[in-house]
C-alpha cells in the first residue's frame, strides 16, 4: 500500500514538473487552457449524452454529442495549430460558445437546466481571454439574456415555458457571477504579475551579482555556453590591491561602493563579459582577438585614476588593482584560461601590486 502511495506522489510530481514550464509561459499557458477547456466540454458533454440515452431525451442526445465532438475537434484544432493561429482559433471558440448558450435559452430542455451552463461563462471567459477580452464577452452574453427574458420580442422566440420568476432572476444571478469573476480575475491577474517580476528578478540574481549588478560566476558559466567562439579567446583576472583596509578603514559599505564602481569601470572599458568572481576578485572574458597585455592596463589605469567619492563627505578614495592575464585559441577550456589568469594576477600582487602580468611575448600557447 505504501508503495502504491509512494507511486502515485511520484507521478504526480512528474506531471506538476512537466505542468509548470507550460503553465509559467503566457503563450503556452494561453494554448494549454483553451486545450484544457476544450476537453473537458467534451467529456462533460459525452457524460450528458449518456445521461439523455438513458433518461430517452431524444433529440436533445442528438444535439449535445454533436457539441462534444465539436469540443474534441476545438481541442485538436488548439494542439495542432494552436501555437501560431490561438486568436482566430480563440474567436471561433467564443462564437461556439455564444451559439451554444443561445441555443440553451431558446430551447431550455430538459426542465430548463441547460441554460444554467450559462453562469459558467463569466469564469471560463476571463480565464481563457483576460480581463479585457472576457469583460466583453460577458457583457455580450449578458445583453442576450436580457433580449430574451426581459424584451418581447426575445420572449416570443422562447421554447420552453420559463416562469416570470426565473426569467426576472436569472440575468441577475449571471450579473452576480459575472461581477465575482471580475473580482476573482483581477485578483488572479495582480498576483500573477507580482509572480512574474519575482520571477526574473530571481532569475536574473541566479546569474548576477546582488551587489554590483555584473554577472556571477554561473552567469559567466552560462555566457561561455551561449557564445560562439571562433576567434582567440583572453581572460583577465583582476583584483583590488588592499581592499581588507579599505573595509577596516572607511566600512563595508563604503566597501561596498569601491567594488560597485570598480566593477563599472572595468565594465566600461572591456568589449567583453565581466562578472564577480568572489569577494574582490573579477574576470573579464574576451572573445574575440584582442591584445590582453596592453587591454590589462588600460583597465589598470582606469581603475587608478578613477575616484571614488565617500557620501555625505568631502574626502573621497581611489584604489589599484592588480591583473593576470591568460589566452588561448578558439577551443580554450575558460576554466583552464581562467587558472592561468589567476597565477599571474598573484605573481602581479608578488612582484608590488598595481600592475599587470601578462601573456610572454607571442601570446600563450596552446
Amino acid at each position: 500500500m505504501q508503495d502504491r502511495k509512494l507511486s502515485f506522489l511520484e507521478r504526480w510530481d512528474s506531471l506538476t514538473a512537466r505542468l509548470t514550464p507550460l503553465l509559467t509561459d503566457e503563450g503556452k499557458r494561453e494554448r494549454v487552457q483553451y486545450l484544457g477547456v476544450s476537453l473537458l466540454l467534451g467529456f462533460i458533454s459525452l457524460l450528458i449524452v449518456v445521461l439523455n440515452l438513458v433518461t430517452h431525451r431524444g433529440w436533445h442526445t442528438y444535439t449535445t454529442f454533436g457539441y462534444a465532438v465539436l469540443s474534441f475537434l476545438n481541442a485538436f484544432l488548439f494542439w495542432r495549430f494552436g501555437k501560431r493561429h490561438t486568436r482566430p482559433l480563440s474567436l471561433l471558440f467564443i462564437l461556439e460558445m455564444i451559439g451554444m448558450f443561445i441555443f440553451f435559452i431558446i430551447v431550455g430542455k430538459p426542465e430548463g437546466f441547460p441554460t444554467l451552463w450559462i453562469c459558467l461563462l463569466p469564469a471560463c471567459g476571463m480565464l481563457l481571454f483576460g480581463m479585457r477580452r472576457g469583460v466583453i464577452l460577458c457583457i455580450v452574453m449578458f445583453f442576450i439574456l436580457a433580449f430574451f427574458f426581459w424584451v418581447p420580442l426575445g420572449q416570443s422566440l422562447l421554447q420552453y415555458d420559463y416562469s416570470d420568476t426565473f426569467m426576472i432572476r436569472f440575468p441577475m444571478f449571471y450579473l452576480a457571477s459575472f461581477l465575482l469573476s471580475i473580482l476573482l480575475e483581477y485578483i488572479r491577474f495582480v498576483t500573477q504579475r507580482e509572480l512574474d517580476r519575482l520571477r526574473d528578478k530571481y532569475r536574473f540574481f541566479a546569474s548576477h551579482d546582488y551587489l554590483t549588478s555584473i554577472l556571477n560566476r554561473a552567469g559567466l558559466k552560462e555566457r561561455y555556453q551561449q557564445i560562439r567562439r571562433t576567434g582567440r579567446q583572453t581572460v583577465m583576472m583582476i583584483d583590488i590591491d588592499h581592499f581588507k583596509d579599505v573595509n577596516d578603514h572607511y566600512g563595508h559599505e563604503i566597501g561596498d561602493l569601491v567594488l560597485t564602481e570598480t566593477a563599472q569601470t572595468i565594465s566600461e572599458n572591456v568589449n567583453g563579459v565581466v562578472c564577480r568572481w568572489g569577494g574582490e576578485e573579477f574576470v573579464a572574458w574576451i572573445h574575440v582577438p584582442v591584445d590582453g597585455n596592453a587591454l590589462g592596463e588600460t583597465v589598470r589605469k582606469a581603475v587608478e585614476e578613477h575616484v571614488v567619492r565617500i557620501p555625505n563627505s568631502t574626502r573621497s578614495l581611489s584604489v589599484t588593482i592588480s591583473v593576470g592575464v591568460a589566452s588561448g585559441p578558439p577551443d580554450s577550456v575558460i576554466d583552464e584560461l581562467v587558472k592561468r589568469a589567476d597565477a599571474r594576477m598573484f605573481q602581479a600582487k608578488d612582484s608590488g601590486r598595481n600592475r599587470v602580468v601578462g601573456e610572454p611575448e607571442g601570446g600563450d600557447q596552446p
